[in-house]
């Protein structure tokens, strides 16, 4: 009797059996557990475009306005709402002496084990008691490898998420002025991301055919009230994202985001990149997500049509738009436990169909026979469930992302930490990955993709739609000469600009692999003194002292086989890898004496890095003075001397080479000395 009336109880509240109470606890911890896993091993780092939104929150919550450059109002986030979420966070982490990236990917997690919570209670309504359907959709969003990625990624995905699962949530459980409540939450997805008023809009539609077809499960009272709770919903989302629009389009001064104009403008053109975009998005996910076609039959079920419309409005938009770059199709992350709650509506009806067959007579009456059926099923389904993850984990964020560029986001995040401190006050810099570069460096960028560049973000090329989604539109060189950057990070700018007045730096601390940086000249007033100067021209090394097997063809005027391509030479140099001993050579040279006329000795190195066994320094006396060494590449940075000091004096210079293992080479080039202007 007992029994009975906890199964009554059940069924009247729709509450599903424990095993699925228990199925979201074990996925909630599976997200938990390898979320931070790929946390640590992207080292605790997160993509570029989630530093751009990080360096908004950071101006903002600093008085500086809701801008990238402080002083320069572009709209280059499209995720409003999560750049509000952190723009305390960014205070409060200052203060306790947190990591502010950690406390974000931290609150990106806890987003994401919210939103299975979510999944839980829609499905726990929709599906009744049946723990199997509620399952579903936990399973499949725990082992797809993009939501687990994009759980650590401290991008807004798993906020978009959760706004619009609320709403639903909140539709289907009709608590007091549910109008109210819902208008919030759709206004708040709006402001998550410009396209979720797609998923206001699958709202509205499905509320409106539920006025039509007097759908009892939508709108259980009469139709008058049914239209008022949702036109009162709609009002409410109306007048609270109406009122933020209106600011935002005063504040920026355009209709949309500046990434709208960058991305997809009023074309057409990327239709095609994004048919390829989604075809993509089904194949690595077996077709999967096709699967809720077969849920078009239960329609007249309004969460039903609401989560079918949103897929159906949501396709399309991504074909348009032409898709992401970034992998595990990021376009597509907000609607995937949508797609997986169809998939459980599909196996809930199909498990209602054959419920008359009862099953338990048949296992009572084949025992054997039904284990080894369910054994059977049982393996298969965790064979299928295994691939599915295993195809995510080859084709999704842990390694074409976070296994791939791991090392490469944190080399650069190190790199930008290092040039706040160089960097000089008011400094500017012109690159392409600009979220790490004004957050960290705080330098004003010059974005060369035009993410918070206006004038490039509306500018009309050809072939537009059939490049890298948002690079398509590239400065030019003198577009970015023209804004006079202090420095331009290597490779954004093809070719040389010394003759744009910049100069190489390659003086990075040790371990950081970066090739150099473009640095606008800074001696300030002077001239060089042309006769002082050695440029390593064959005649003028006949005097050098020689020893070794480095030096025996120096200088060297051509590239030296098995050697990668050297750059910041002119003409011919000193090399030390030689095409008979690679970096086995060894050697030294050693200069006839000279005057030391000027106040600032400059030269040219590269090479490897051993400031004892890979140098050219400057003697006097017999004694090293200054030293200086490469930096494991086969660029030629400048190195400054300050020699003024020792004015008059003779000196000699030495290149030394005593390494043979890898980076064995030392390359010098371009001793001149200079003079201040008096």
């Amino acid at each position: 009797m007992q029994r009975a009336h906890v199964t009554a109880l059940l069924r009247k509240h729709a509450v599903p059996r424990p095993s699925a109470a228990w199925t979201l606890v074990l996925t909630a911890s599976f997200v938990i557990l390898v979320a931070t896993w790929f946390t640590r091993l992207y080292h605790g780092n997160v993509v570029d475009d989630a530093y751009i939104s990080f360096q908004y929150a950071k101006n903002w919550s600093l008085g500086r306005g809701l801008v990238f450059n402080p002083g320069e109002r572009v709209e280059g986030y499209t995720n409003f709402l999560w750049v509000a979420l952190l723009t305390p966070l960014y205070p409060l982490t200052r203060a306790l002496h947190w990591d502010f990236t950690l406390a974000a990917i931290h609150l990106n997690i806890f987003l994401a084990v919210l939103d299975l919570g979510l999944v839980y209670l829609i499905a726990s309504k929709l599906f009744r008691r049946d723990a199997l359907a509620v399952s579903v959709p936990l399973v499949l969003l725990a082992l797809d490898n993009s939501y687990l990625g994009y759980a650590m990624s401290a991008l807004e995905n798993h906020l978009v998420i959760a706004c619009s699962l609320g709403a639903i949530v909140v539709w289907q459980a009709r608590p007091r002025r549910v109008w109210l409540w819902t208008g919030l939450l759709l206004a708040l997805l709006n402001m998550a991301r410009p396209d979720a008023v797609l998923a206001v809009a699958a709202f509205a539609i499905s509320g409106l055919t539920a006025i039509a077809w007097r759908d009892n499960a939508f709108a259980p009272e009469r139709r008058s009230a049914t239209a008022a709770r949702l036109f009162a919903t709609l009002g409410v989302y109306l007048l609270l994202y109406g009122a933020y629009f209106l600011w935002r389009w005063h504040y920026y001064g355009y209709l949309f985001p500046n990434t709208f104009y960058l991305k997809v403008g009023d074309t057409f053109d990327a239709v095609q990149r994004g048919i390829g975009y989604t075809l993509s998005f089904l194949e690595i996910r077996y077709y999967l997500p096709l699967l809720p076609l077969l849920a078009l039959p239960g329609i007249r079920n309004s969460t039903v049509r609401w989560l079918l419309l949103i897929c159906l409005l949501h396709f399309p938009y991504v074909i348009y738009v032409g898709g992401d770059f970034y992998s595990g199709h990021r376009f597509y992350v907000a609607i995937l436990p949508v797609l997986y709650l169809l998939i459980g509506w599909v196996v809930y009806r199909l498990r209602e169909r054959i419920a008359p067959v009862r099953p338990m007579a048949f296992v009572r009456r084949h025992t054997p026979l039904a284990a080894a059926l369910v054994g059977l099923l049982s393996g298969a389904t965790a064979w299928l469930l295994f691939l599915f993850m295993l195809r995510g984990f080859q084709t999704g964020p842990y390694t074409n992302e976070i296994l791939m560029f791991g090392d490469m986001v944190d080399n650069n995040v190190r790199y930008m930490k290092w040039l706040r401190t160089f960097a000089a006050p008011n400094a500017s810099m012109a690159l392409g990955d600009i979220g790490a570069a004004g957050f960290f460096a705080d330098v004003k960028v010059v974005d060369i993709y035009g993410v918070v560049d206006p004038v490039l973000a509306h500018k009309r090329i050809r072939g537009f739609g059939r490049g890298k989604p948002g690079h398509e539109k590239v400065a030019s060189r003198d577009e970015v000469m023209a804004r006079n950057p202090t420095y331009v990070k290597w490779g954004f700018v093809p070719g040389d600009l010394q003759p744009y007045g910049y100069y190489i730096f390659t003086e990075f601390p040790r371990g950081f692999r970066v090739d150099g940086l473009w640095v606008r000249e800074d001696l300030g007033a002077g001239y060089y003194l042309q006769d002082a100067a050695e440029h390593f021209i064959e005649p003028g090394l006949r005097d050098w002292e020689r020893s070794g097997s480095a030096f025996v063809n120096a200088p060297t005027t051509h590239p030296v086989r098995g050697q990668l391509g050297v750059f910041g030479q002119i003409g011919s140099y000193i090399d030390t890898f030689t095409a008979a001993e690679g970096d086995r050579a060894t050697g030294r040279m050693l200069s006839p004496s000279f005057p030391l006329l000027g106040d600032l000795m400059l030269l040219r190195v590269g090479g490897g890095r051993d400031p004892e066994r890979l140098r050219v320094s400057l003697l006097i006396d017999g004694q090293r003075v200054f030293n200086a060494t490469g930096h494991d590449h086969e660029v030629l940075g400048r190195r400054v001397w300050r020699i003024e000091p020792y004015k008059g004096r003779s000196a000699q210079l030495e290149i030394v080479d005593e390494a043979t293992g890898r980076w064995g080479h030392i390359l010098v080039d371009e001793v001149v000395q200079w003079v201040k202007s008096r």
